[in-house]
């Protein structure tokens, strides 16, 4: 444990104090602070904050939310997930919090009093908090803050070691911090060395466009990709290449008026002609409107809202599996089972030759290496300027014309070799569904 020099001010030394030291539960203290482990072999882990222990500083409301909200912060970013649990016997409960002073808690360690050490950490499980430090809940300004406390022993009951980076939540000395933060990239990717990354499948995926006027009178055009798994979605910062803080969040939160259960697909037809967004549920689709963030009840055509898709698209018969819009050809390609269908949006029919089984429209580059009908996700991404279909845990990244100019001999529209969907979005991690009314 680093020791205060008593030459420095309190302010200062208050800035170089350790977070943690980690003990093991048997009778030799081990020091974990240089290599990493998996603590836990299971991926639901339960809490609990121990009656015993409650903070004499902060309400028990407050305690709890607080907690909630460190747990939710690392299965934002693990595939593992926590439960608060205040039923089952003590013996069953991964991960048991509580304040002490002194002698505390049945714990072989004395806490210090006032300065030094915040709180420990024992090997699977036990996390103590020092109550006579000054915690604070994330809100206040000033004093320590509880949640950022809490993130870093957690991250040492799940096996992390201290990492030696200034912006770094498992970094061994306590910094004061601002009203909000974040989880910094190293502590993204050692949680994941040990646990592995995020995966699922999703319903749709798709980069929503703004046109947006800057203090100086001009228009840029920005986006985000969106990815959607049942009634929930994340929005991927692909400048940052992440998901946002915080995220999933329930559709309803996002675009007013779409079924809440999810949606098949989403179409942004964008040409000089037509500007228009669609989402697609079964055998119907909502038009939104961008203006009023939410879906038209009867668009400016005067067409009322939800319609079905043979209506307004020609050939083509609901359920679909997914669909895109191909600004190269004006057509939106629609999928379902093996069949693609390309509807000419300016013809306003389908196009010549369609219906076709989707190994003739977008072949393999690798013989056998193929999706083969069922698509889950398919989108434009404005970010890499380029198609994807994606199916399962698995993603195939459509020849561009770039890609046919370098190597000549790549079939038109076929699909590279796969790779993993974790390989190239990262953190797109499910929320236990009691964490998620939590805001930040």
């Amino acid at each position: 444990m680093f020791n205060n020099s008593g030459h420095q001010s309190p302010a200062v030394q208050r800035r170089k104090r350790h977070l943690a030291t980690l003990v093991s539960r048997s009778r030799h203290k081990r020091d974990l602070s240089q290599t990493g482990y998996m603590a836990f072999s299971k991926r639901v882990l339960k809490w609990r904050l121990m009656g015993e222990g409650y903070s004499s500083q902060l309400s028990i409301e407050e305690q709890r939310y607080i907690f909630r909200l460190a747990f939710r912060m690392w299965s934002e970013v693990s595939p593992l997930e926590f439960v608060e649990d205040t039923r089952s016997p003590l013996e069953d409960v991964d991960i048991r919090l509580g304040f002490g002073t002194g002698r505390h808690l049945g714990c072989k360690q004395r806490f210090d009093g006032t300065g030094q050490e915040f709180a420990h950490a024992w090997f699977l499980g036990d996390i103590h908090f020092d109550d006579d430090e000054h915690f604070t809940a994330p809100s206040a300004g000033s004093g320590i803050s509880l949640l950022k406390v809490a993130v870093h022993e957690i991250g040492h009951v799940l096996g992390l070691p201290h990492i030696y980076r200034a912006s770094s939540i498992m970094q061994p000395s306590y910094l004061p911090q601002e009203a909000g933060f974040e989880m910094e990239w190293s502590d993204r990717k050692a949680i994941q060395h040990l646990y592995g990354g995020c995966k699922g499948r999703f319903n749709t995926a798709f980069d929503w466009i703004r046109k947006e006027k800057t203090p100086y009178g001009e228009t840029v055009i920005r986006f985000n990709t969106y990815f959607m798994r049942n009634g929930w979605y994340w929005l991927y910062d692909n400048k940052s290449n992440r998901t946002r803080y915080g995220d999933p969040v329930a559709l309803q939160a996002g675009w007013r008026g779409i079924p809440m259960d999810g949606v098949d697909a989403f179409v942004h037809v964008w040409s000089r002609k037509r500007d228009a967004v669609y989402f697609f549920k079964g055998a119907q689709f909502w038009r939104y409107d961008n203006e009023n963030d939410q879906v038209f009840r009867q668009d400016p055509e005067g067409h009322r809202y939800p319609r079905l898709i043979s209506e307004a698209f020609p050939g083509v018969f609901g359920p679909i599996d997914t669909a895109f819009y191909d600004r190269r050809e004006s057509r939106i390609y629609f999928f379902k089972n093996k069949l693609v269908y390309a509807f000419d949006v300016e013809a306003n029919s389908l196009a010549r030759g369609f219906p076709r089984n989707i190994r003739d429209v977008f072949p393999p580059v690798v013989s056998g290496d193929h999706p083969d009908g069922n698509i889950d996700a398919a989108y434009f991404s404005y970010t890499h300027n380029a198609i994807f279909l994606l199916k399962g845990a698995r993603f195939w990244q459509v020849v561009s014309s770039r890609d046919r100019w370098r190597r000549p001999f790549l079939p038109r529209n076929g699909l590279l070799p796969h790779k993993e969907v974790d390989q190239r979005w990262f953190d797109i991690c499910n929320v236990h569904p009691t964490a998620l009314k939590l805001k930040r």
